[in-house]
């Protein structure tokens, strides 16, 4: 079981603040994992022993979202901070920090005097009523990812990557990247907005990359394509980190390795345009170009198309058994970039129909070729969302 970080709060009304959601998701989507009452207990529910016992033996650290109105709370005061009193005494790894929301000195002296606990001396964040609530969070989420590195003793980096499914607290990694999106949508589920999951993975990276003695990153999960490719891309080759993914099927150790195409269809077909768009259709686990085809209809042709499949022409589920995926990403980049280089392109656009492994090992190798669009099929797979990935 993971050791999460406690989030302490009051309720307003009956309704978690917005900006507990938000300290929650920034948090959870840099890899810390957290415990927090509407997940472990329901919403709405109390229970001082689960609460007590989540504090005392389980938890790496505590977050207090700290308003008037947690001075008015039993629960808050003689439960959890109490609990983490004790903690702090037997335990010095385990760390505090606290969010001042419309509260300072003053109300923190009644803390301490009623609690025994000055949380001034720990790290805090006073909020800015007239500052983006999002910009100031960032760097706290940052520095408590810091903290709950150095209080989680851990000889290798082991990632829970789940961008279907939120991540239960009893799985054993040490972070868990939470990047499913909590609603759905009529097309499926997609990850959380992409916008937020690239600060997340850059954030994680340059965190890990100062912390890690080790630069190997052991990755198991449920995750889509471009979700994946995302943290390929973000871990890729020039930052020195190798990735070690985990895929019931298509595991892989992505590393710098020659370009081995292994008897796989790789042909790129030209057309007489003046469009400066390459258009990738990988169809490893399942035929993908109708879909393409349907999604691309209004927009104008390629001018060059890589259509890749396994070397019989026949993608399944089986496709690549015995196949060397690190090898065969090298190759799919090198002809992206090779065909980039020849025909003056500017701008890929990534379709692939394949295990998440080999979209991982697609984004760590795609370095240095150029702006990608990659896109995610819908839950019908018979086309693609509109909303791609843009990177860099």
């Amino acid at each position: 079981m993971a050791s999460p970080v406690f989030l302490s709060y009051r309720w307003n009304e009956g309704v978690p603040p917005t900006e507990v959601e938000m300290l929650d998701r920034e948090m959870r989507l840099r890899g810390v994992p957290v415990w927090r009452d509407i997940r472990e207990l329901g919403p709405g529910a109390l229970n001082e022993e689960v609460a007590d016992n989540a504090i005392r033996d389980i938890c790496a650290g505590c977050v207090l979202y700290f308003t008037e109105a947690v001075l008015e709370s039993w629960f808050i005061k003689s439960v959890e901070l109490s609990a983490v009193r004790s903690r702090i005494e037997r335990d010095g790894s385990f760390f505090v920090a606290a969010i001042f929301d419309g509260v300072g000195s003053e109300e923190s002296e009644i803390l301490r005097q009623e609690i025994g606990i000055n949380l001034t001396n720990y790290q805090g964040l006073f909020v800015n009523q007239n500052v983006d609530f999002q910009a100031q969070i960032h760097p706290f989420s940052v520095q408590i990812l810091l903290r709950y590195l150095s209080s989680v003793p851990a000889d290798r980096v082991v990632v829970a990557l789940n961008t279907w499914n939120q991540i239960p607290l009893n799985e054993p990694a040490t972070l868990h990247l939470n990047w499913a999106r909590e609603e759905n949508t009529d097309a499926g589920p997609l990850p959380v907005d992409w916008r937020l999951l690239k600060k997340a993975a850059h954030d994680l990276q340059t965190v890990l990359s100062n912390f890690a003695d080790t630069r190997v990153l052991c990755v198991g999960g449920n995750a889509h394509l471009s979700a994946a490719f995302l943290l390929g891309y973000t871990f890729r080759e020039p930052t020195g980190w190798r990735i070690e993914a985990h895929h019931g099927r298509a595991p892989v150790e992505i590393a710098s390795v020659e370009a081995n195409r292994q008897g796989w269809r790789l042909v790129p077909l030209p057309a007489q345009n003046d469009s400066d768009e390459l258009v990738v259709k990988l169809c490893a686990s399942a035929e993908c170009g109708n879909a393409v085809q349907r999604h691309r209809s209004r927009n104008r042709e390629a001018r060059v198309e890589i259509g890749i499949f396994p070397p019989d022409g026949k993608p399944d589920r089986t496709s690549l058994d015995d196949i060397e995926i690190d090898g065969l990403a090298a190759a799919v980049v090198s002809a992206i970039r090779e065909s980039r280089e020849r025909y003056s392109i500017a701008q890929t656009e990534l379709y692939f129909a394949c295990p998440w492994t080999l979209g991982m090992a697609l984004g760590w190798n795609f370095a240095s070729s150029g702006p990608v669009s990659v896109y995610e099929a819908t839950a019908a797979k018979d086309t693609y969302h509109p909303d791609p990935l843009q990177l860099p």
